[in-house]
């Protein structure tokens, strides 16, 4: 089963690209953690093995797998029980945890609209198809909803 997972790569290829001067490992943990703390990469959000993102950057498996150490040992990343890797859950300067941008049932959700897309388009649909198909559907379980509540 495909897992949810936040990579910008596009942008993260670029941003390796603009710090060339940096160790790779420093550039890479550099990106992931600005995106993590502008709440572009919510809490809970699974992230990519190590093999994919070097795969998708181009670049040595092992400099990301340093990155992803060092912002593991910094709590910016954290395991779950099942040895996943998931951006941690951040603290305020008062102790209160800050509120997620992408809670647990969002990333569920992405996680279902990113495979109903594939399996779409492995059937042929564009990705604009299967995502007004799946739009379609969310209006339909609305309209049941609200109904159900005026009963």
């Amino acid at each position: 089963m495909d897992r949810y997972w936040a990579t910008r790569t596009g942008r993260w290829r670029q941003a390796l690209k603009d710090h060339a001067t940096s160790p790779l490992d420093e550039r890479v943990y550099q990106v992931v953690r600005h995106d993590i703390e502008a709440g572009q990469l919510p809490a809970g959000a699974i992230m990519p093995i190590a093999q994919r993102v070097a795969e998708e950057l181009a670049i040595d498996e092992s400099a990301v797998d340093r990155a992803y150490r060092r912002l593991e040992m910094e709590a910016w990343l954290e395991r779950d029980k099942e040895g996943v890797l998931r951006i941690a859950s951040r603290r305020n300067d008062d102790g209160a945890q800050q509120a997620s941008v992408g809670d647990q049932t969002q990333i569920r959700f992405e996680a279902a609209l990113f495979r109903a897309v594939r399996e779409a388009a492995a059937r042929g649909l564009s990705a604009q198809e299967a995502t007004g198909m799946f739009k379609a559907a969310m209006q339909r379980i609305v309209q049941i909803e609200r109904s159900r509540e005026s009963n």
